[in-house]
């Protein structure tokens, strides 16, 4: 059956034009509850508990439930703020790693039973599906079986210094934890067990339950065993791991060209999704999250609807809200959350944007505020088409028409995904002047290797959003070009006339950080004067106002900004001062280069000494060549790996 698939493959990426209807291939189909929570497209995160009122991001169990104290936690603001967004969803960190249940659960001492909120009485689970259900949203929930600090480690009495480092000595303590006590791993199963059932049997029914870092090296079953009990108790809901995957990052991305259908690295569908020969992936024993950019496969097994996190895509501060003084929260800018939007609901994938409530217990203004300006936004883009086709089509062309011609530039595609995903490469067409001309795309989104940052017409799924350039018509057709399978089905094609994207930077001209860039590749995309926590960037303790920060990505080891010259025709070169931003805490090397295009070809203008995170910012000024076109600011890794991902290019700005 592989060679069968592995030959079927093979001719299907090398003769996709020529394929015959009805060829015996097996696709992957979605559950009916996977293509709801497709459906969903949009979700909210509240991670509450402990953490916004002990400083940590991850917690290590040691600090006392009495800590958590809301004084004016209002659930209701909650999901009225995630309704107006435009979710359809909302999940609330049950309990997160740290092991704080926001429920008065049986299982442990460490709950909000044992806090100050409502004298011990409270139950924000309880007060959450309530305000999810009679606001019409449907509640999901957070909980992780595979991390519990508090269930582990008790009262630590180790000589590790508290609070413990999630990257370091969170980690060294669990283990010592495991070593000493070898009838832990027995108990901690137990305990997983009886709060998943807690969470599945007391509160109606669940939509969603966000499994985090399902799959995690797994040898003592604990995954298996709430997996199962889940499907058991609540058979309808989508458990995060078997029925949707992450892409590989907490930044809001999704690889383009993706399939939802996945092979497994045990051909089961109790593990995590197998890799491609052009994926990436970091080995790691954290489960689900990191290192594991997956592609997917048009003749995978099983279907993953994916679901892309925002840790750091729609405000700055982490996960959990945090005072100023420690890391300070606040959203993005606006055309940053449309970008979101776009490239994660706009190529197929559902996305779950974090809005984070403080220590009041409500979701500060600003960041409220914020999501109502994306969720109008998204509304007044796409609640009138100009025109649609609603009902399924079967076919290799769909057509759309209206009675008066007018301009349009976008398009919204969705797959009939019920019978799989079968679409791998298409065209979009208008009829202007009596002929049928292609649609050109325009889908320029942040992007960092792997994920486009200008996605063309490959894949569709559960929906496509395509941006175009603007023609003034009144037909259009979709063509599909290559597809895994006969006959292609298309469930809805839309057609609209929306705003442009108007990217408002805060320098201008003759800042960089200023300027719109062609094309752009950066870890965590490029950031423009800020670092990655959206404060002021430095170099050994220098502060700058301005500033790109170009990351290396990837295997690659490389970033880059590229710019168009010939709209600033005066500046003659350029200036910055270059080096490594003091969050990597003096580690990290980079080389820093400066290209210009011109008759045709990259020219290399400029190229630094290996420079390192101990070093003082450097001045360059680098004169451009006659006929220079382009501009391309690269750094590269020196050497440290993730330590480079600081690489900044301060205060540069084009010279006359």
């Amino acid at each position: 059956m592989r060679i069968f698939k592995f030959l079927a493959f093979f001719c299907i990426v090398t003769l996709l034009p020529n394929l015959i209807i009805g060829q015996s291939i097996s696709l992957a189909k979605p559950t009916q509850q996977q293509i709801n929570f497709a459906d969903w497209e949009v979700g909210a995160f509240i991670h509450y508990g402990l953490n916004p009122f002990t400083d940590q991001e991850h917690g290590d169990g040691q600090e006392s439930p009495s800590k958590f104290n809301p004084t004016n936690l209002d659930v209701e603001q909650w999901v009225l703020t995630a309704k107006s967004m435009g979710a359809k969803y909302v999940c609330l960190t049950a309990r997160h790693e740290g092991g704080f249940c926001l429920w008065p659960s049986k299982t442990t001492e460490y709950t909000i039973a044992n806090s100050s909120y409502k004298d011990g009485k409270g139950d924000i689970v309880r007060e959450f599906v309530d305000a999810c259900r009679k606001h019409g949203l449907i509640p999901t929930l957070y909980h992780t079986a595979a991390f519990d600090a508090n269930a582990t480690l008790g009262k630590y009495k180790g000589d590790l210094k508290l609070p413990l480092d999630w990257m370091t000595t969170w980690g060294q303590a669990m283990g010592e934890a495991h070593r000493a006590d070898p009838g832990l791993k027995k108990r901690l199963i137990q305990k997983q067990v009886e709060q998943m059932r807690e969470l599945l049997t007391n509160y109606g029914p669940i939509g969603f339950m966000w499994s985090d870092h399902w799959d995690a090296k797994d040898p003592n079953g604990v995954w298996r065993a709430v997996t199962d009990l889940a499907k058991e108790l609540q058979p309808e809901m989508v458990f995060m791991g078997p029925d949707t995957w992450v892409p590989g990052n907490e930044t809001g991305h999704v690889v383009y060209p993706m399939w939802n259908a996945v092979h497994t690295v045990d051909g089961t569908n109790n593990t995590r999704p197998a890799a491609n020969s052009n994926d990436m992936t970091t080995e790691n024993n954290y489960g689900l999250l990191e290192g594991e950019v997956r592609t997917g496969h048009p003749l995978g097994e099983f279907w993953r609807v994916r679901e892309c996190t925002t840790n750091n895509a729609f405000s700055y501060g982490g996960w959990f809200w945090h005072p100023d003084s420690i890391m300070k929260t606040y959203p993005k800018k606006h055309w940053e959350h449309l970008d979101l939007y776009y490239r994660t609901v706009g190529l197929g994938a559902n996305t779950i944007i974090n809005l984070p409530p403080n220590t009041e217990g409500v979701i500060p203004k600003d960041i409220a505020d914020a999501a109502k300006a994306l969720g109008d936004d998204i509304r007044k883009r796409f609640s009138n088409p100009i025109a649609e086709v609603k009902t399924v089509t079967k076919g290799d062309i769909v057509e759309v028409s209206w009675k008066k011609a007018r301009e349009i530039n976008t398009i919204v595609t969705m797959e009939n995904i019920v019978n799989g995903q079968k679409i791998s490469k298409y065209i979009l067409e208008a009829f202007v002047n009596g002929k049928w001309e292609k649609l050109e795309p325009r889908n320029k989104l942040v992007g960092f290797k792997p994920y486009s940052n200008n996605p063309g017409y490959e894949t569709i799924g559960h929906k496509k959003i395509d941006r175009v350039k603007p023609v003034i018509t009144k037909r259009i057709r979709f063509r599909c070009l290559e597809s895994v399978v006969k006959p292609v089905e298309i469930r809805s094609l839309s057609v609209y006339n929306c705003d442009p994207i108007v990217r408002n930077y805060a320098s201008k001209y003759p800042y960089l950080s200023g300027v719109q860039t062609i094309s752009e590749s950066a870890h965590g995309g490029v950031r423009r004067d800020k670092d990655y926590e959206g404060n002021g960037i430095e170099i050994n303790g220098k502060s700058f106002d301005k500033g790109l920060m170009i990351c290396p990505v990837g295997s690659e080891k490389i970033g880059y900004a590229e710019f168009d010259k010939t709209e600033f025709k005066k500046a003659k070169g350029m200036k910055a001062f270059i080096g490594i931003e003091d969050m990597t805490n003096d580690n990290g090397s980079c080389v820093f280069i400066v290209e210009a295009f011109k008759y045709d070809k990259w020219e290399v203008i400029y190229k630094s000494e290996r420079l390192t995170g101990k070093d003082d910012a450097v001045l360059i000024n680098v004169e451009f060549p006659k006929g220079t076109d382009k501009i391309r600011l690269t750094t590269t890794d020196g050497g440290d790996n993730g330590s480079s991902d600081h690489a900044v290019w301060t205060d540069a700005q084009f010279v006359r």
